[in-house]
């Protein structure tokens, strides 16, 4: 329980304070886009534009260039000044992003203003849903997905704890264990999030910010796409068995799933295995061991001896429960304490 409790803090450290950023960037952007979408339905009236220029905003390593407009209307009788485009408005390392507004909106012009009813000093130049508000969610969509599974794990650290073990048969008469459980989570989140960084990466080189509502449309699409592309795919390897580790008694041998720079399966016939040890891998700066490697010690045809990781694991019974189960199977012992390595 204590571990567990340890465990959590640890997690809570980075995920309170992700959470919150992330929180505060999710609540700005999506504000701004229902502000945004409200705006399609504001009443218009002519303006004039009295300032269209690019605007340069250097920090220390980069420049980035946006839109700087000015513009006058008048609602009943009263004159107005406003500045802004857009409620979400893009910057851009290109300055020619800039530029093309710059030429869009050529200072002088007499343009429609939309405005807000009751509050017509609040006014926009481009009104209703546009590329730019979801790319902006695009962009916030890796950072989303970190905070839902650093809270995933936290949860996690709070739910009943699992079986120290649990195997199965399958048709071809061998015993398995599956391992690393949560993987179809992590190709769909690691999946959705790349797709949106690349979107977003393309959408700024070929000016999509800008571009019309379907654009946007389709990239959260193909973000879609392929989240649900990843998880299928994870499963079929999952059905199909590709993280059981396999005990085959009939042909005395063990099947390795991928794992730890491994990338193909390992079979190892039971004679060769020499040892099982399970250590720990990673500390926390205090000291704390928070994952669990089982390692298997065997011969080499040509001589000589192979370390071979088979899982890791946040319990360290879970780790002693799948090594005793290997053990009896395969009739080998714990490495001698001079045999261990340092963790």
């Amino acid at each position: 329980m204590f571990s567990r409790v340890a465990s959590s803090a640890v997690l809570l450290v980075f995920v309170l304070p992700w959470t919150a950023i992330t929180g505060a960037a999710d609540y700005f952007a999506i504000s701004s886009m229902a502000r945004q979408v409200q705006s399609a339905n504001w009443p218009s009236v002519q303006g004039t534009l009295i300032r269209s220029e690019v605007e340069a905003v250097r920090s220390n390593k980069s420049t980035t260039y946006g839109l700087k407009v000015a513009y006058t209307y008048s609602v009943d009788g009263q004159r107005y000044e406003g500045s802004r485009y857009r409620f979400a408005a893009w910057r851009s390392g290109d300055a020619g992003y800039a530029e093309e507004l710059v030429v869009r909106y050529p200072l002088g012009t007499s343009i429609p203003v939309y405005y807000r009813p009751g509050q017509p000093s609040e006014a926009v130049l481009q009104a209703g849903l546009g590329s730019s508000e979801l790319f902006l969610l695009m962009v916030l969509l890796p950072f989303n997905l970190v905070a839902l599974w650093l809270g995933a794990m936290v949860g996690w650290a709070w739910k009943p704890e699992p079986p120290l073990l649990s195997t199965f048969f399958r048709e071809d008469g061998s015993e398995c264990v599956t391992l690393d459980e949560q993987w179809t989570a992590a190709w769909v989140f690691l999946a959705m999030g790349s797709s949106a960084l690349a979107c977003v990466v393309l959408g700024g080189l070929a000016g999509g910010f800008n571009a019309p509502l379907p654009v946007g449309v389709g990239a959260w699409g193909a973000v879609i796409a392929c989240g649900v592309l990843a998880g299928l795919w994870s499963r079929a390897r999952r059905k199909a068995g590709h993280y059981d580790l396999r005990l085959h008694t009939q042909t005395r041998s063990l099947s390795l799933p991928p794992f730890s720079g491994r990338k193909h399966r390992l079979d190892v016939r039971w004679r060769d295995v020499r040892s099982l040890r399970v250590e720990p891998q990673v500390r926390t700066p205090q000291g704390q061991v928070t994952r669990y490697h089982l390692t298997l010690e065997r011969a080499l045809s040509g001589g000589g001896v192979s370390q071979e990781a088979i899982a890791s694991f946040i319990r360290q019974e879970q780790a002693e429960a799948l090594a005793r189960w290997l053990r009896t199977h395969l009739k080998v012992g714990e490495a001698a304490p001079g045999e261990q390595r340092s963790a």
